[in-house]
């Protein structure tokens, strides 16, 4: 693999990165103005690296070309799945330690922002 392959990959790749990091403070923002739960926040965000990573990996020349979208593929699709199952399984099965579950993450977001605060 020469020089100019290798630049152009590491160049998708920082680009890729950087357009989820943009993307998903907005999208984020947007569903919590709708009252949201964090868990369906981030449902959209999993669906769009998923699919994204998939995009790229095929107009690339598949799979075999960049190990990064393989694991991005794998791994997006987990929490995707991981998602799913607890927004509508454990949300209609029991909801309330679905609750208890987003409260406890509602409130240790709350705690590290607080931390994190030059005040």
């Amino acid at each position: 693999m020469d020089i100019f392959m290798i630049v152009i990959d590491t160049l998708i790749v920082v680009l890729y990165i950087t357009l989820i990091a943009f993307i998903t403070p907005f999208t984020m923002r947007f569903f919590k103005r709708r009252q949201f739960d964090i868990f369906i926040q981030l449902l959209p965000i999993c669906s769009i690296v998923f699919v994204s990573s998939i995009l790229i990996s095929i107009g690339l020349g598949g799979f075999k070309e960049m190990l990064f979208f393989q694991i991005t593929s794998i791994i997006s699709l987990v929490l995707l799945g991981f998602l799913l199952f607890l927004t509508l399984a454990m949300r209609a099965l029991w909801k309330d330690k679905y609750d208890l579950l987003v409260e406890r993450i509602l409130s240790f977001r709350e705690k590290n922002e607080r931390s994190f605060s030059l005040k």
